[in-house]
């Protein structure tokens, strides 16, 4: 009967596999790269704004992260090597899948090329010049009218990533995306693989469920494949990091982290943390001292390598100083919004502000406190570190981020952290609904269907996590109080 059990556990997660893939290369077959790639659209624009088109999306998604979510219970109860054939086939035939598809909710995919080709063509770099710079350039019309006047956001490391796409491609545009696109497959996959490598540290029986969770989640497939964000690059040294962690190969982790952060800069918030945990975990003072001098020059050495050939550190201030002036489609751009109308915006965007970065330290503080205390909670500190800065910290949000959070909550493969992760990012994917279709159908202004779209998107994953958090400190203030 166990026998039995099991063998229909796994029958069964082939076919939720395959019925996830045929939902994406519906998707792709619907809205093709092939065709579209010398236009700026998005699914709102390729299908009309139409009924059946919206009816198509909500009903993918909703089938998408049900069968994800009966495929990770399904996963847990097979054993590794035979859940791990099915995860990695079906999570290859996905990719592929999003492979083929237009990145149709976000036009980021065309700015990197744009981008891009200023360092290949024309020798500047892309974090101190703007796409407008070169009007002449063929590729410039990809921008859009919204981006060409702005610098880079991301860090110096992403030029060199970048390079190889549009050195190859130079002014045709498709070239471009699709070796764009085949680096975010590549990297979506080597993602799940490295999270395979690190649970199976402790946990091998939950390795293969920790890369379903990460090479089978809707959200990861759409926007790191389909979309092709540069997050899922940013991802691989950062398990990296994590691998080197698990395997006690200590003076790899901060230079690891270091090269996240010069591909995006938010991950530079994990570097205290690890940095504690590595100096609990060290051993005799000899050994710290190895640890130190050794993860300082290997980080140095990345910094030099990630900065080359420009070495403009001016220039990235004043990009990462732009982008902090952003607020948009976050809790704290609804706040700005609803409190900046009553006549002093500036005060309301740096109050926002200052709240936002006090709840990021405390929540910084009280996770360095808990490594301290415990150096193996690393990854579920970095977790939450994450977690809050998307929530409360970030004043742009992009459904594109919580990649970073389901990779960690992957790694961790506990129920909670998967499922608040899990919540967020069904209520990001709903988001677009009411962006595109919504939008265009209640013809309202922006900051109404910002706040609607706000509530929707973080509605439910505040719900699930208050649901545990608020009754949980309120059993720990009666039980501190009792001991007074």
């Amino acid at each position: 009967m166990g026998k039995r059990f099991r063998r229909g556990r796994r029958v069964r997660l082939w076919y939720y596999g395959a019925g996830m893939t045929l939902i994406l290369a519906a998707f792709a077959w619907r809205y093709p790269l092939a065709g579209h790639s010398r236009q700026l659209a998005d699914i709102g624009t390729l299908s009309g704004y139409s009924t059946a088109a919206f009816a198509g999306y909500v009903g993918g998604m909703t089938g998408l992260f049900a069968l994800y979510l009966v495929a990770w219970r399904a996963s847990l109860a097979l054993p590794r090597g035979r859940a791990a054939v099915a995860v990695f086939a079906g999570g290859a035939a996905m990719v592929v899948a999003m492979g083929a598809m237009y990145p149709v909710s976000a036009i980021d995919l065309l700015i990197y090329a744009v981008r891009s080709r200023l360092f290949t063509a024309y020798g500047v770099d892309p974090i101190a010049v703007t796409p407008n710079s070169y009007p002449g350039d063929p590729l410039l019309r990809f921008a859009s009218a919204e981006w060409a006047d702005d610098v880079s956001p991301y860090g110096p490391l992403w030029n060199l990533i970048a390079a190889p796409a549009t050195w190859l491609a130079g002014d045709r545009i498709g070239v471009a995306l699709v070796a764009f696109k085949v680096l975010a497959g590549v990297s979506v996959v080597l993602g799940a693989w490295l999270i395979y490598r690190i649970v199976a540290v402790d946990r091998p029986k939950r390795a293969a469920t920790g890369a379903l969770l990460y090479l089978w989640n809707p959200l990861v497939l759409w926007e790191g494949v389909g979309n092709g964000h540069n997050d899922v690059v940013l991802v691989v040294p950062v398990l990296l990091a994590l691998l080197a962690w698990k395997r006690r190969r200590d003076r790899w982790v901060i230079p690891l982290l270091v090269v996240a952060a010069l591909i995006k800069y938010v991950t530079v918030l994990l570097v205290p943390i690890a940095a504690v945990a590595l100096w609990r975990r060290g051993g005799p003072a000899v050994r710290k001292a190895e640890l130190l001098a050794s993860s300082l020059g290997l980080s140095l050495a990345a910094v030099l390598i990630g900065l080359a050939p420009f070495y403009d550190l001016a220039a990235i201030g004043r990009s990462v100083g732009r982008q902090g002036d952003i607020f948009l489609t976050s809790p704290a751009a609804v706040v700005l919004d609803l409190l900046g109308r009553q006549g002093d915006p500036d005060g309301v965007r740096g109050a926002v502000k200052v709240l936002g970065v006090a709840i990021l330290a405390a929540c910084m503080l009280r996770q360095m406190g808990r490594v301290w205390q415990v150096p193996e909670r690393l990854p579920q500190a970095g977790f939450e570190v994450m977690f809050v800065y998307v929530l409360a910290a970030s004043w742009v949000f992009r459904s594109w981020y919580l990649i970073w959070l389901v990779a960690l909550a992957a790694v961790l493969v506990g129920s909670w952290p998967v499922v608040r992760t899990m919540a967020w990012a069904a209520g990001a994917m709903a988001g677009y609904a009411l962006f595109i279709w919504g939008w265009h159908w209640w013809r309202v202004d922006f900051p109404t269907i910002q706040r609607a779209a706000v509530g929707l998107m973080f509605g439910p994953v505040l719900v699930i996590t208050c649901a545990r958090f608020v009754p949980l400190c309120v059993r720990r203030w009666r039980a501190g109080f009792s001991r007074l």
